[in-house]
């Protein structure tokens, strides 16, 4: 009780008496005017300056009283970042206990401005626990230095002495894996770079490996670990080794469950999400699938994790020909209610897939929120940034307009062609320039089938025998390429049957 009478008293003394927040619940704005904004941008009537200006001060001007207005919201929001609920199944537990041990941290900061040094000396000490147990060597740090601070001002040389030492010995750790961390991001930055840079020598990713390893191996650091377990996961995925990305994830989680490193900070995810990736890639899609349905049960739905991992079991199905499926698991992605809280890249994404969807199937559930014709009708701006999403949407496009005006088919091609041929030539695979080919066939020689068959044989051929490559390149192969030629191939000898009809 003595704790919290502190508080009481800290909090009555010191603390604003109208707290700077919104009233997240209201539907209607009772005369405030950032309430009124609030609203007004939440349902859409505010999509400017200009209209926000409008529809509260009845001018479009956007003034210095407008501005004011929009930054006393746009401070008020902020603060409700602290109240952000990372407990709700969205992130893994080792997440909300970090935000936990930052804001302990956070508390204790302002205390000792305020010389309450009895009751932020007990938040740091929970906040150092914590963090000790997260990990979190910076964080570790950052509170024992506030806590050396504490014992000087009070005169407490033991506890002074105690923690000093402490200082000292996570130091070195942090300077290990400081070093550990400027390995690990020039390589990510390596790997964010364009795929050409990524496919021309993989040695220094494989260097720094062996180097993340012995780091990890002298330290039993787990942020050196996990480091390093991210980039031995990238480097098995752009080397095409599968199979051994495979058996990888199997001894990592077999350690995990074995308490050979952290079990609250570790998150099995990446593990599941790199062989999902993997079984992709591979012949035998019925695991991958079977191991995406199991892991799915244990994530709470409509997550961001759930999002992840029902696109990976999409792909997996509609790669496995389950096309009714598929569906199912489509209208239940399309469905949950946070499915348009993702941001607009996400949403494309899906709607990729339903329009994959919807051409196989014809199901016209699937596309009662989404504008099919649209997506089929126009062709997507060049883009280097949504090259992947953009060619297989005109990969579709070719083949939904076979039977269309030969000008709209051609239209397409060339769009493909500025992508797999022209600008970013090497940022396709083999199996994407071999199809983008197969399908100027289709217009070269004006959907006659006979000349068709015969001029494409020999890619054909070369497309069956080239298998998937490596994670450098941008294509989406959501149909395997091989069955979308014979799709391709079947509409045009329809139409021919149609002309002879």
């Amino acid at each position: 009780m003595e704790e919290i009478s502190e508080l009481i008293q800290i909090v009555n003394n010191y603390t604003k008496k109208n707290l700077p927040l919104i009233d997240l619940r209201a539907q209607s704005d009772n005369e405030n005017k950032e309430l009124k904004l609030f609203l007004g941008i939440k349902n859409g009537e505010f999509l400017t300056d200009e209209d926000g200006s409008n529809g509260i001060y009845g001018t479009k001007e956007v003034d210095f009283k407008f501005r004011m207005l929009k930054s006393r919201l746009n401070r008020k929001l902020l603060n409700h970042l602290f109240f952000v609920d990372l407990g709700n199944g969205h992130l893994h537990k080792s997440q909300s206990l970090e935000q936990e041990c930052l804001d302990y941290m956070y508390f204790a900061k302002m205390l000792i401005k305020l010389g309450e040094l009895k009751v932020a000396i007990k938040l740091l000490y929970k906040a150092v626990e914590q963090a000790k147990e997260l990990e979190l060597t910076d964080t570790v740090l950052e509170g024992l230095k506030e806590m050396r601070n504490i014992y000087s001002i009070t005169y407490r040389p033991k506890l002074f002495n105690n923690i000093q030492e402490q200082i000292e010995k996570y130091k070195l750790k942090s300077i290990e894996e400081e070093k550990a961390y400027a390995i690990y991001y020039e390589q990510k930055l390596s790997l964010n770079s364009t795929i050409n840079n990524r496919k021309k020598d993989l040695k220094p990713l494989q260097e720094a490996i062996v180097e993340l390893a012995d780091m990890y191996e002298a330290t039993n650091s787990y942020n050196i670990f996990i480091r390093y377990l991210k980039l031995r996961i990238w480097f098995l995925e752009l080397d095409g080794e599968y199979e051994a990305l495979i058996k990888l994830a199997d001894k990592v989680m077999a350690d995990f469950k074995a308490d050979k490193f952290k079990k609250l900070k570790f998150d099995p995810e990446i593990l599941v999400k790199s062989k999902a990736n993997a079984y992709l890639k591979l012949p035998d899609h019925r695991k991958g699938e079977n191991m995406l349905v199991k892991y799915l049960n244990k994530l709470s739905e409509g997550s961001n994790s759930w999002f992840d991992f029902m696109e990976l079991l999409v792909r997996m199905v509609i790669k496995r020909n389950d096309i009714e499926y598929a569906h199912r698991l489509m209208l239940d992605v399309v469905n949950q209610k946070q499915f348009h809280q993702q941001n607009e890249e996400r949403i494309q994404e899906w709607n990729l897939y339903q329009a994959y969807l919807y051409f196989l199937n014809g199901n016209k559930k699937l596309i009662k929120k989404f504008d099919y014709q649209a997506f089929i009708e126009q062709i997507p701006e060049y883009s280097k940034e949504h090259a992947s999403h953009n060619v297989a949407r005109l990969m579709l496009q070719v083949i939904v307009k076979i039977d269309g005006p030969l000008e709209d088919l051609e239209a397409c091609l060339e769009a493909i062609d500025d992508y797999t041929i022209k600008y970013l030539n090497n940022s396709f695979s083999k199996r994407a320039k071999i199809f983008s080919k197969l399908l100027t066939k289709i217009a070269a020689h004006d959907r006659e089938y006979d000349m068709i068959a015969m001029k494409s044989k020999y890619l054909e051929e070369k497309l069956e025998e080239t298998g998937p490559q490596g994670d450098y390149y941008a294509d989406l192969e959501l149909i395997p390429y091989d069955i979308m030629w014979k799709m391709a191939m079947k509409k045009i000898a329809r139409n021919r049957y149609q002309k002879v009809y």
